[in-house]
C-alpha cells in the first residue's frame, strides 16, 4: 500500500464573531464618478415619475371639479327657485336667508346644507333643524322653534321684562331673545320678575341656572294643567324672597304662592275665587259686590284673604220741611 501523502499544515485563521455566534459582514463601497452619476441619474428618474404622477392626479381632479361645476354648480336647470320653510314658530323667510346666508342667485348645490343646518341650530330659540334639497331647485329647511311661556325680567342682568328685544323662557327653563316677528304673538305672555340673579346662571339656548325662577316655571305649569278662568290666570309673578313669590292675575287681585305644593295652593287659589263669585252673583246691588285684592295661600288652614274697599253706600235721601216764616 502506498504511504499516504502527509497533509500540510497551514496556519490557522481566526474569525472574528460576535456574541451569539453571528459573523462579523464586511461592507465594501466602490465609489467612483460613473457610479455616482449613475445613481443621480435613477433617482431623477424616479422623481420626474412621481411628478408626472401627483401631475395626472391634480389634471384628474381639476377637470371633476370643472366636469361637477359645469354640471350642477353653475347649472340653471338647479337654480334655487323657492325655500320650503316649515316652522312651528315665527321665523320667516327674510330672516332665515340672512342668518343662514343663503345666496338666492345659486343653484341648490351650492348651497352648503350643512353650513345652513349649523348656523340655524345655533340659534338660541331653536330646538332643531332639518335641511334639504329637492330637484330641481327647492329647499326644504324644517324648524322646530321653542314655545315661550314667559318674560323674564331683573334690571341687574339687563333683562327688562315685555319688549320687543327682551327675553323669553320656555317651560323648561331655556332663555332667548325676542326676535323677527315673535313680538306680536308673545307680547300678552306674564311676566316673572327677579329681583337679584347672576348673568353666569342665564346663557341663551341652554336651561337658566336659577332656582327660584324654576319654581316660579313649576307654578305656571299648574296652572296651564287646572282648569283656571282666563281672568285669574298670572300676568306677572315676582319672586319675593327663597320660599315665597308673589302672582298678581289679569283681573289685578294678588296672592301670595310658596315654592312648593303649588297643585294644593292652586286648588284653594280656584276654591276662593270661585266662591267669591259666587257670592256676588247672588248680590244684586253692583255696590255690595266685593272683589278679592290680596290672598295668602301659604297657610293651609285659614287662608287670609284681603278685599278691596268698596264705595260707600249712597244714603237716603233726607226730607226736611221748609219752615213757615212768621211775621211781625
Amino acid at each position: 500500500m502506498a504511504r499516504s501523502k502527509a497533509r500540510r499544515k497551514t496556519t490557522a485563521v481566526q474569525r472574528n464573531v460576535r456574541q451569539g455566534g453571528d459573523l462579523q459582514r464586511l461592507h465594501i463601497k466602490v465609489s467612483s464618478p460613473r457610479i455616482v452619476m449613475y445613481q443621480v441619474m435613477r433617482g431623477m428618474g424616479k422623481s420626474l415619475k412621481v411628478l408626472l404622477g401627483l401631475m395626472l392626479v391634480a389634471v384628474i381632479v381639476l377637470g371633476s371639479y370643472r366636469g361637477v361645476q359645469s354640471l350642477f354648480l353653475d347649472n340653471e336647470k338647479y337654480k334655487l327657485q323657492e325655500i320650503d320653510l316649515q316652522t312651528n314658530g315665527y321665523l320667516d323667510h327674510a330672516r332665515v336667508v340672512d342668518l343662514a346666508g343663503i345666496d338666492l342667485e345659486a343653484t341648490i348645490f351650492a348651497v352648503s346644507v350643512e353650513d345652513v343646518r349649523e348656523r340655524l341650530s345655533d340659534l338660541p330659540e331653536v330646538v332643531q333643524c332639518e335641511v334639504q334639497r329637492r330637484l330641481p331647485g327647492t329647499l326644504e329647511i324644517d324648524i322646530q322653534e321653542r314655545v315661550p311661556v314667559a318674560w323674564i325680567q331683573c334690571e341687574s342682568v339687563g333683562f327688562l321684562g315685555r319688549r320687543v328685544n327682551g327675553v323669553l323662557i320656555d317651560e323648561n327653563g331655556i332663555t332667548f331673545p325676542c326676535g323677527g316677528a315673535r313680538w306680536q304673538a308673545s307680547q300678552n305672555l306674564p311676566v316673572i320678575t327677579m329681583r337679584t340673579a347672576k348673568s353666569e346662571n342665564f346663557n341663551h339656548g341652554t336651561k337658566a341656572q336659577h332656582v327660584d325662577l324654576m319654581r316660579a316655571l313649576h307654578l305656571m305649569k299648574t296652572f296651564s294643567e287646572a282648569d283656571v278662568r282666563d281672568e285669574w290666570l298670572p300676568e306677572k309673578i315676582t319672586l319675593i324672597n327663597d320660599y315665597s313669590m308673589e302672582l298678581v292675575c289679569n283681573n289685578e287681585s294678588a296672592a301670595i304662592f310658596g315654592m312648593y305644593d303649588h297643585k294644593e295652593q292652586v286648588e284653594d287659589y280656584i276654591t276662593i275665587h270661585e266662591h267669591c263669585l259666587a257670592e256676588n252673583r247672588k248680590r244684586k246691588n253692583p255696590a255690595m259686590k266685593q272683589e278679592i285684592k290680596k290672598m295668602n295661600l301659604i297657610p293651609r288652614k285659614n287662608i287670609p284673604v284681603e278685599f278691596k274697599k268698596q264705595p260707600a253706600q249712597p244714603e237716603e235721601p233726607v226730607l226736611v220741611k221748609p219752615r213757615i216764616r212768621t211775621t211781625h
